[in-house]
């Protein structure tokens, strides 16, 4: 079957990317082989519209039946850093290599030192993708802060109990001052205690908000920890689905002088439970360092996948 190619072109688009990706991630059995749907809500309306800040008609790209039916849609998460999300009734190799060669052609970028470079992501045990990716030139980057550990949890076995920590609460996030001290929080906790930063966060706080803006935001999966004072010490974010019953946990983090107490680990539990009488099946969260995918395994468990980027340099010396 003859796919067409084409680039994003409106705001309908979005909407049908979002279906598309919630089919897929039943037809992949819940299973983190494609973007989560959250993860293109998060993406569009923060990591893009507030950091990246890149046209989106050039960073999405789709293959589409003459019916109008979606095979593939390939997403840039940063420059350079793309994502392929293919339906598995049209997984092929003739499609996968289409999908490649559009990124190298479209969707390069030039690296830190100087060269024109591509990463593409495939599952670490994908060995399809692999072949195909080692024949174009590609090479996999297994080590490094862009690998991603798909952490997940079935939701349908048991879980640990609710922990109780002195001198803190654990409750959905509140309004008004609160919503500034969340935002300074994140601050302080992505960008190891920098004060400026987390001012910034606070007195423009618009980004916030656009997270908000995200169809699947819920206040009551915005979870805190709050200290006696009143200062929030960690923080995460869940996304419920409830098309495909399943979840993700984005963002995650606590507060330098909070840390190795147990509140990341708290929330996240909470999380899980507030989930689960929802009738969520699976939940997920990505972890990329060492002490995060250390986090993660203590509260989701044994079970993830690895996501690789692989590497091609498009110029030469």
């Amino acid at each position: 079957m003859k796919l067409i190619q084409r680039n994003y072109q409106s705001e309908e688009d979005y909407w049908r990317i979002r279906t598309f990706l919630r089919e897929v991630m039943l037809q992949n059995q819940r299973r983190e082989w494609s973007w989560h749907v959250a993860r293109l809500d998060y993406w569009y309306w923060f990591v893009n519209a507030d950091l990246e800040k890149l046209p989106v008609e050039e960073q999405i790209i789709f293959w589409e039946t003459e019916y109008g039916e979606i095979a593939a849609v390939l997403t840039a998460e940063a420059a350079g850093l793309v994502h392929p999300n293919i339906h598995p009734d049209f997984a092929t190799n003739a499609l996968l290599q289409e999908v490649i060669q559009a990124a190298e052609e479209r969707m390069q970028t030039t690296a830190k030192d100087g060269r024109r470079k591509l990463w593409f992501y495939a599952d670490s045990k994908d060995s399809d993708a692999h072949t195909v990716l080692s024949s174009r030139g590609f090479c996999r980057v297994e080590d490094g802060e862009y690998v991603e550990t798909q952490h997940r949890r079935s939701l349908d076995e048991a879980l640990p109990e609710l922990p109780q920590i002195p001198g803190y609460t654990i409750r959905s996030l509140g309004a008004g001052l609160e919503f500034l001290e969340r935002c300074y929080a994140s601050g302080l906790g992505f960008h190891q205690d920098d004060i400026a930063v987390a001012r910034d966060n606070r007195d423009h706080p618009e980004w916030y908000h656009h997270i908000q803006s995200a169809p699947l935001y819920r206040r009551d999966l915005d979870l805190v920890a709050v200290a006696d004072d009143g200062s929030i010490t960690a923080f995460c974010t869940i996304w419920f689905d409830d098309f495909s019953r399943t979840a993700y946990f984005e963002p995650v983090a606590t507060v330098p002088a909070h840390q190795r107490k147990g509140l990341g680990k708290a929330v996240m539990i909470e999380g899980l439970h507030r989930l689960k009488a929802m009738g969520c099946k699976v939940a997920f969260v990505g972890g990329y360092s060492q002490a995060a995918n250390a986090l993660y395994f203590s509260v989701m468990g044994a079970d993830h996948d690895v996501s690789e980027p692989w590497e091609k340099v498009l110029d030469h010396d």
